[in-house]
């Protein structure tokens, strides 16, 4: 019974060293931030090319040209009657 107890108390103690410890690195650590990288931008810049058209769009009153062609057997079901208890 003595071996439970002490094992729970150095999981206890092992935790609690545990969160000590990230606490001191963390107020330890010097905050560090960033900045973002800027790419450099040629003088001679054209404007972004504009989007190709989507090859699918919804149309108001149509059919849904995302919806799949493909359709699933149903799940097979029992007869009625044929219960199957495991048992």
């Amino acid at each position: 019974m003595m071996s439970a107890r002490l094992t729970r108390q150095l999981a206890l103690a092992a935790g609690g060293v545990a969160i000590v410890g990230m606490g001191a690195l963390t107020a330890c650590s010097t905050p560090t931030k960033d900045k973002p990288t800027e790419a450099p931008s040629s003088p001679s810049s054209s404007a972004p090319a504009a989007p190709s058209p989507t090859e699918k769009s919804v149309g108001p009153g149509g059919a849904n040209s995302f919806s799949p062609t493909v359709k699933a057997r149903p799940a097979p079901t029992g007869l009625p009657g044929n219960v199957i208890t495991g048992g």
